[in-house]
């Protein structure tokens, strides 16, 4: 397994990634009208015109997972804050440690640059919320109401580092 920097070759298959790990993480949580309503063509799409920093975890020459990370976007944080924006992993590599080795790799590479991480998650989403929890990070008590199909609440939660 190799932890290494997005390469542009690798776009369609971060959207890929990340149009599945939509679909399987957040079934039971976002309706499934809304879930249908996704296609890997809009992922794809999307990726190409994303440009922040991205990191990919590659097993056998293929692309599993992936995290992208930036200045945190929130007006109330300090300019020393940077966010995780994604991670997604694909469903089968899941509970293998991945996700860990995804984000120390990201803190690795904002520490120099940040003192603070922050990220957003579904709070109905609690595997997710665990794993966060489990990396440091704890909820500020800052959240925002998000309509994907109904009406679901995000919560931020922050990390020093």
């Amino acid at each position: 397994m190799i932890i290494r920097n997005k390469k542009e070759s690798d776009i369609e298959s971060i959207a890929k990634v990340h149009y599945e790990s939509w679909v399987t993480t957040y079934k039971g949580i976002v309706p499934d009208s809304y879930l249908d309503s996704l296609s890997l063509e809009s992922y794809i799409e999307k990726h190409h015109m994303f440009n922040a920093p991205c990191i990919v975890a590659e097993v056998d020459g293929k692309v599993v997972g992936f995290l992208m990370y930036s200045k945190d976007k929130d007006e109330d944080t300090s300019n020393k804050c940077g966010e995780i924006m994604v991670i997604y992993l694909l469903q089968e590599y899941q509970h293998k440690g991945i996700g860990t080795l995804l984000m120390n790799e990201a803190e690795k590479r904002m520490k120099s640059e940040f003192d603070q991480l922050s990220l957003w998650v579904l709070e109905d989403n609690i595997p997710t919320v665990k794993f966060y929890e489990k990396m440091g990070f704890e909820k500020d008590g800052k959240y925002e109401l998000e309509e994907i199909g109904n009406v679901l609440r995000e919560t931020r939660m922050i990390k020093n580092i």
